[in-house]
């Protein structure tokens, strides 16, 4: 039986349709340590499709065509030191919203939203009981 999920993907997989996709794949890779998996372009030069891994989860993307527009959302990112990746987020143009915190919920993160629009939870579990 053929599976219907490529390897190393999840059901649900995030895909953002970015106005520079490369300088976000530059970003990502700067900022959350991403590995850029492949990138394929068209006769054109634009970016048609783009595969990260950030903390072992794919992100992809591409360059809006036609009546597309670009997005933006918001990724809640669990990585081993949420103050370090905050921080190295902000030395490359991201704008912080929130410092990094402890929450009652069990958690310490921080946010920052990057030059597309997209906002970035960077989290740690710290008692993993308080999350239920």
């Amino acid at each position: 039986m053929t599976n219907h999920i490529p390897k190393g993907f999840s059901a649900v997989t995030p895909y953002l349709l970015l106005a520079d996709p490369v300088g976000f794949i530059e970003f990502a890779q700067k900022a959350l340590g991403a590995t850029k998996r492949m990138a394929q372009f068209d006769d054109d030069g634009r970016l048609v499709h783009a595969e990260i891994e950030v903390e072992g989860c794919p992100i992809e993307m591409g360059q809006p065509q036609g009546d597309f527009e670009p997005t933006r959302t918001a990724l809640h990112v669990f990585v081993e030191d949420p103050d370090a990746v905050w921080e190295k987020a902000v030395e490359q143009g991201a704008t912080p919203l929130y410092e990094v915190t402890d929450h009652p919920y069990g958690e310490r993160s921080g946010g920052v939203a990057d030059a597309w629009g997209n906002s970035w939870y960077l989290a740690r579990v710290t008692d993993a009981d308080a999350r239920g």
